[in-house]
């Protein structure tokens, strides 16, 4: 249907600075997950504290991802989010957020995102996770003919 397509052709026209957005996507390489973990263990210590308090509010635990050799994908997700949310964001893009977690996950993400005050688009077939969180919806369906359409509600 093309839904990373067009979260990348959005991503690639915003007028936003970097440091204001968060961006997780669907899939995220082990040689990515490795670098993420280690630039986390040397953040500073209050950094990576308020990092780490995010990550157990996210329903993980900060001890045993520090000492992990290489964190699960849906730890990696999370750690994401966690340096993102502690940077203050404007903007939090997720590809499919739900991949990857359990269902105690799943609910702590809902938490999380339902309490932060920046906008955020979220790509999903997860509709009760979506419904929990969001105001409006975008629908891309295919249409009798093969097209792509857009329908908008909430």
């Amino acid at each position: 249907m093309g839904k990373s397509t067009l979260i990348r052709h959005l991503l690639a026209h915003l007028n936003l600075p970097a440091e204001k957005l968060v961006t997780v996507p669907q899939e995220i390489s082990a040689d990515d997950s490795r670098t993420l973990l280690e630039a986390v263990k040397r953040l500073p210590n209050d950094e990576r504290g308020r990092v780490m308090t995010t990550i157990s509010r996210l329903g993980s635990r900060p001890a045993r991802l520090l000492e992990s050799a290489l964190p699960s994908p849906g730890e990696v997700r999370k750690l994401l989010l966690a340096i993102g949310i502690v940077r203050g964001p404007h903007l939090i893009v997720m590809d499919e957020p739900t991949n990857h977690m359990d269902l105690p996950g799943i609910l702590c993400l809902e938490e999380a995102l339902a309490d932060c005050p920046c906008a955020m688009l979220l790509v999903s077939h997860d509709e009760s996770f979506l419904e929990k969180i969001t105001g409006t919806d975008w629908h891309l369906m295919r249409d009798d003919s093969g097209d792509t359409r857009l329908e908008i509600s909430g």
